[in-house]
């Protein structure tokens, strides 16, 4: 077909450790949802919780067609990033570092409760957090934070036993580290989304602007670095996994529907 074709490299995107990104069962989304930000799995309730950019609402999406079962107003429209469930309760990040719970109350309602910001000068701007079983905190990763002078990418804890928010950073990951185990050539890491492993106990980490999966140790050392295709993984901004392992990831809709990809998990 090609006989006077010089040949052409094709670059392989190489799929992280027990998962094949060739093995992928997509499921797109309600319309409503094609702004989606953030996710997590109940595991005690077997259901998935999401929410869009900016409409201040919790959806709650069934586990197996990811159709919309129930949508909850918790506040204002504003820029909601992540959300992340600890005991069944929902916790929703806010882009400037605010942490708020979703609490539901007796008439069927649900409000949202300050839990607080890092105490850090500048403009800073947050998309990613998961939650730290070891520490029994919130650990949100700056996508941009001033203080962080585009060298390193730092996390901050805020602690669920009433002590709140640590102003120093629990760790910081080098931006130099992760373009150095890049085998490809990337930008600027801006998390987007994170979560903790429940088998390997890493933390996957991804980040939308620069099409990147970074797995790295409880202490942000990063482990491995690989790509996201832009066919698969148009817009990446939500990551959670199931007890087994599986593998779910969301992108934002563009010129599509939203999607939630599922990856097992192979031992």
């Amino acid at each position: 077909m090609c006989g006077g074709c010089r040949g052409t490299k094709v670059r392989k995107i190489q799929s992280p450790p027990h998962y094949n990104f060739g093995q992928v069962f997509t499921h797109k989304l309600d319309p409503k949802l094609k702004e989606i930000s953030g996710m997590a799995w109940d595991n005690k309730k077997d259901e998935f919780i999401v929410h869009n950019d900016e409409s201040g609402k919790l959806f709650y999406l069934d586990k197996e067609t990811k159709a919309i079962k129930a949508e909850h107003l918790f506040g204002e429209k504003g820029d909601y990033e992540e959300v992340v469930v600890v005991n069944s309760v929902p916790y929703v990040l806010r882009s400037d570092g605010l942490i708020m719970r979703v609490d539901a109350d007796s008439a069927g309602g649900y409000k949202k409760v300050e839990i607080g910001k890092p105490a850090i000068g500048g403009t800073n701007d947050f998309e990613a957090m998961y939650y730290d079983a070891a520490r029994k905190a919130l650990v949100i990763l700056c996508k941009n934070c001033e203080t962080d002078n585009k060298q390193v990418v730092s996390a901050y804890a805020c602690y669920l036993d009433s002590t709140g928010f640590d102003s120093r950073p629990v760790y910081s990951i080098s931006v130099n580290d992760i373009k150095t185990a890049s085998p490809f050539k990337s930008s600027r890491i801006e998390p987007s989304g994170a979560a903790v492993h429940p088998v390997l106990q890493k933390l996957f980490i991804l980040s939308s602007a620069s099409s990147q999966l970074i797995i790295a140790s409880m202490e942000g050392k990063p482990e491995g670095v690989y790509e996201l295709g832009k066919k698969l993984f148009p817009q990446p901004e939500g990551i959670t996994f199931k007890s087994n392992g599986d593998m779910y990831i969301s992108n934002e809709g563009r010129a599509d529907k939203a999607t939630i990809l599922r990856f097992p998990y192979h031992k």
